[in-house]
């Protein structure tokens, strides 16, 4: 790939390429070879990228049209298990963390949720913070979801609404993970709630490969 645009993101932070280098745990002379294309990059290095300069991997990818990121940042709420039927604003707020501020704009009342294991870790890795846009119903299907199942604490997975019920899917490199089906016709289901539609996510600055 082309490391242009990993240079105009590190410059409009005002980074030299060493400053970048020790963001990134290796050496200026790495830096160089990214951004002059010599050198390809692998995905967990471009996540790293994408969360250090605090800008998109499709921005990186050079698949966005703006000339110059918007890098300004805002704290959002961290919370810890979240449960059907808590109000938000009842839940206690264990962090925040930064996320672009355009982001923000689009999701005013988004929070961050820990991902924690590797059911999704195909779209999200596992110790990431996933930005979910609070919603009441699957209004694309397919696409992630935090839902509380049977009430109790948020899991994430990609969720197809059924005519009566819903199916949990995951998304992951491990093929042991299944999918699971809640089909209300059959007694004794447990309930799917839906919390929120995951819109983005984040890497915590300690986060490791």
């Amino acid at each position: 790939m082309s490391g242009y645009k990993i240079a105009e993101a590190r410059i409009a932070k005002g980074w030299s390429q060493q400053d970048l280098a020790e963001k990134m745990d290796t050496t200026q002379q790495t830096i160089q070879r990214y951004e002059s294309g010599s050198r390809d990059i692998k995905s967990s290095v471009l996540i790293k990228l994408s969360a250090v300069l605090g800008v998109t991997i499709s921005y990186l990818l050079g698949m966005e049209n703006t000339s110059i990121p918007n890098n300004d940042m805002v704290e959002v709420p961290l919370y810890g298990a979240i449960a059907a039927g808590t109000p938000i604003e009842m839940i206690p707020v264990e962090n925040s963390q930064p996320v672009p501020s355009e982001v923000r704009r689009r999701y005013p009342s988004a929070f961050l949720l820990k991902v924690e294991g590797d059911s999704m870790n195909r779209i999200l890795p596992n110790g990431c913070y996933a930005l979910v846009d609070p919603c009441e119903a699957v209004e694309h299907n397919g696409a992630p979801y935090a839902v509380c199942v049977n009430g109790y604490d948020a899991t994430i997975k990609r969720v197809n609404k059924l005519n009566n019920g819903f199916e949990l899917a995951p998304d992951s490199n491990d093929p042991t993970y299944s999918k699971q089906v809640f089909n209300y016709n059959e007694p004794g289901t447990q309930t799917i709630t839906v919390i929120g539609e995951v819109v983005y996510f984040v890497l915590p600055f300690d986060w490791e490969f």
